[in-house]
């Protein structure tokens, strides 16, 4: 995301704001010179899908929008798996691949229980797994759920799996030792995975 020149030839064009991407992308309305901080600035005025905001240039940053991948597919995509909505349920190929001990792909699963479905961390995830920055423009939130609920299945099935091999070698001692030294949040959700039936 490449920052915009700041001037008065802005107004009228697409721009996102760096630091709230799930705005999306707004039209420059009007820029105004300012201060800030002894400094020179602008205000500017921008109409986001979210409503009406006035930012001030700087401390706010503002990019071009990037071109952000489109939902509907091809039908070669839907055959590959690489929609957008299969991105959105599948597991990170960091997950999934990683090369080192069954301690080391223990602790690569772990970071998805981070999440909670019932917050806006949802919404933080989907942009994680998809790059769009505001997931809403694609999915409805029962879409997103449902889509959690999947992606949660294959998650928590990877995540036994990884953890018989570590129990395996390691021992009953050292898995529940490792749970055991997990954030509580994090710990709960782990937990729960494992007593969930598979």
């Amino acid at each position: 995301m490449s920052e915009l020149r700041i001037d008065a030839d802005l107004v009228g064009t697409p721009v996102v704001n760096c630091a709230r991407p799930q705005w999306g992308v707004g039209r420059v309305l009007r820029v105004q010179a300012a201060r800030y901080e002894g400094r020179p600035a602008h205000r500017v005025s921008i109409q986001f899908a979210c409503g009406h905001r006035v930012l001030l240039v700087p401390p706010a940053r503002l990019a071009a929008p990037a071109d952000e991948p489109e939902r509907d597919a091809g039908w070669l995509d839907r055959l590959g798996g690489s929609t957008l909505d299969d991105r959105l349920r599948a597991l990170p190929d960091d997950v999934l691949n990683v090369l080192g001990t069954p301690r080391d792909r223990l602790l690569a699963v772990v970071p998805l229980y981070a999440t909670d479905p019932a917050t806006e961390e949802l919404l933080d995830w989907a942009r994680s797994q998809t790059g769009v920055a505001d997931p809403l423009t694609h999915w409805t939130r029962d879409e997103l759920h449902v889509a959690f609920a999947a992606f949660a299945a294959e998650r928590d099935a990877h995540l036994r799996a990884v953890a018989a091999v570590y129990r395996q070698r390691e021992g009953a001692e050292a898995l529940r030792e490792l749970v055991g030294a997990l954030p509580a949040g994090v710990r709960e959700r782990v937990l729960e995975a494992f007593r969930r039936p598979i």
